[in-house]
């Protein structure tokens, strides 16, 4: 409560000059808020907080990065909270694809939830109103492509995207039911085969006994969360659920920060709970460097010396874990790091999660083009991630003249460098 009065504090000398009447008409308009705004029938849409976000003087939108990346106002969180609530009380015609396509037009970042307020995500109440689009059957084509794609390779890339391990020179280790780590690859992540072999190198020379089962491996289903197809997430939750627990490892490391949040917060959410430890690698690579199990004994190579950081938004907020991948890169020798401006819970987004770039390419592009621009700022040429969609939004987000000078790498390629 203290928090919210806080972010509030700015206002009570506005409504304090107000004239009696104004102020008479503001307090009443605010305590019927409830009677006058909400709709009656069904509906699945949070119209409390979209009403809340409507209402709010919306500091959110100087740090939205669709807004930033459109220079639109109507791109703003509380714009499309407020089409999302016209949608839902029937003011606008799901017919009009303009404003259906809006409600999609978002990369999963949660700037917003930093600004506001009431301490909720434009991107929770956007997907409140997906659920009724779906509901009332306007899911749009592009969704029901990943739909279709997901339900006939198991992976959002339309083809079994795991079983290029085999072409792409990965090791497959399947499990004998009693690993002490089940190495969870995400499907974006097998777009980089050498950061897959880095992490599974780190982890066999600290002597982990792990598994990968890429033969039998499957999305874990996020992107059906972003659409809000919770019937099919189920099957994908089910899934993996019995693939993790076949296992027998009581912790499952992830490279994909997608993944963690998938596999824990939103299976619960569905009422599948994996009863076991889900984290990501740097997590847990943070731990084998703090036990001495891996060291490094190396000096990292000089045309890696000076590297910048870029925070996986689900990594820096949702898990609230800045200190990971700083600490393993500190653990580098001869490695400097330039911090960029925005970072950490400030991080601005890469552009290439949520649904943002299924039905608006270029706006995605150039929302990680502006995210390449702070960190070239800095001066470094080594854009270092935890992420694979950071690194492919990042990568997109390169002109074609700086994709030769500056490299994207993940944390651990640059640590099995050292070890």
């Amino acid at each position: 409560m203290a928090e919210i009065l806080k972010k509030y504090k700015w206002m009570g000398p506005i409504i304090q000059k107000m004239d009696r009447d104004t102020k008479k008409v503001f307090m009443k308009s605010f305590r019927m808020r409830d009677k006058n705004f909400f709709p009656e029938g069904d509906y699945k849409a949070d119209v409390k907080n979209l009403v809340n976000c409507m209402l709010c003087p919306n500091m959110c939108r100087f740090d939205c990065g669709t807004l930033q990346a459109s220079q639109k106002e109507t791109m703003s969180p509380a714009y499309k909270a407020r089409i999302g609530y016209y949608l839902t009380i029937g003011k606008i015609d799901y017919n009009d694809s303009e404003f259906v396509n809006l409600m999609y037009k978002c990369t999963n970042e949660e700037n917003c939830k930093v600004w506001c307020p009431f301490g909720f995500s434009v991107v929770s109440l956007l997907e409140t109103v997906r659920d009724d689009i779906n509901a009332k059957g306007y899911m749009p084509d592009y969704c029901k492509e990943q739909v279709k794609k997901l339900k006939d390779s198991n992976t959002i890339e339309g083809y079994n995207i795991f079983e290029t391990y085999k072409e792409n020179g990965i090791e497959n280790i399947e499990t004998d039911g009693n690993d002490d780590v089940f190495y969870y690859l995400g499907c974006e992540s097998m777009k980089f085969p050498e950061v897959i072999k880095a992490n599974m190198n780190i982890l066999k020379k600290a002597g982990i006994k792990f598994s990968t089962n890429l033969d039998s491996k499957v999305c874990c289903g996020g992107p059906l969360f972003n659409i809000r197809d919770l019937t099919t997430a189920k099957d994908f939750a089910e899934k993996n659920k019995s693939l993790i627990e076949s296992t027998g490892a009581k912790i499952i490391v992830s490279d994909c920060p997608g993944c963690v949040l998938t596999l824990t917060k939103r299976y619960e959410g569905l009422g599948i709970k994996i009863d076991k430890k889900i984290i990501h690698i740097v997590e847990y690579i943070k731990k084998l460097l703090d036990e001495g199990k891996i060291k490094p004994t190396k000096n990292i190579s000089d045309d890696l010396k000076k590297v910048t950081i870029h925070d996986p938004c689900l990594i820096a907020r949702n898990m609230e874990d800045t200190s990971s991948i700083r600490d393993i890169l500190g653990k580098i020798p001869g490695l400097e790091l330039v911090e960029p401006r925005f970072n950490k819970e400030d991080v601005h987004c890469c552009g290439w999660s949520g649904t943002a770039h299924w039905v608006d390419r270029d706006l995605a592009i150039k929302e990680a083009s502006i995210r390449v621009s702070e960190l070239k700022d800095t001066g470094a040429e080594v854009f270092v991630s935890a992420c694979p969609l950071c690194e492919l939004g990042l990568a997109y987000g390169l002109k074609e003249d700086e994709k030769e000078k500056i490299k994207i790498k993940d944390v651990s390629e640059l640590l099995i460098k050292v070890l």
